[in-house]
């Protein structure tokens, strides 16, 4: 299967495809590269970041529910950056 690649820019929704969200809205906390590759996600920054900074971020809904995220396929986090590129 080939590599399929998406580019999402800060404050960007997170797509229900990625991550379903119950009670929350899950935005792109920073400018991101999400690539599919042999059935597993992996997000890279498109610029450098410290291993503690945040690629996503919830916003709760109902403070009074639960709120869940469930990955569709496993997702790996990178905190090196990976360029754009055409290929």
């Amino acid at each position: 299967m080939p590599e399929k690649t998406w580019t999402f820019e800060a404050g960007d929704r997170v797509p229900e495809w990625l991550m379903r969200q119950t009670n929350c809205l899950l935005r792109f906390h920073r400018d991101a590269i999400v690539v599919e590759r042999n059935r597993e996600f992996q997000i890279y920054p498109v610029s450098v970041m410290n291993a503690d900074d945040t690629m996503v971020f919830a916003e709760i809904i109902d403070q009074q529910r639960d709120a869940e995220v469930q990955q569709v396929l496993p997702i790996r986090a990178h905190t090196a950056p990976r360029s754009i590129s055409l290929n």
